[in-house]
């Protein structure tokens, strides 16, 4: 499992890419939704990357603009649903 520096790094990377296009760069606090970096189709292949790589389902019904604000609450969300994921019996 990847520690939370590991995730933060790569999910920072990923948004960097795809949401700034190479152009900028993010903070653990930038307000990604507020600023726009984080529009309807990068937010869609974010959720794509994080269940692929992470092996997790991001669950339908989840409040983007709660989970996804910023890095640290992405970062946080995912290490969330693991911990879910790797629980055993009851609902996970």
């Amino acid at each position: 499992m990847m520690t939370d520096a590991e995730i933060f790094d790569d999910i920072k990377a990923f948004i960097e890419d795809k949401g700034l296009k190479g152009q900028g760069t993010i903070e653990s606090d930038t307000p990604l939704l507020e600023w726009g970096i984080l529009d309807s189709l990068t937010l869609a292949r974010l959720t794509a990357h994080v269940e692929a790589r992470y092996g997790i389902a991001v669950p339908s019904g989840v409040s983007f603009g709660e989970r996804f604000r910023d890095l640290k609450s992405i970062v946080e969300f995912i290490v969330e649903l693991q911990a879910g994921a790797g629980s055993t019996g009851g609902l996970g």
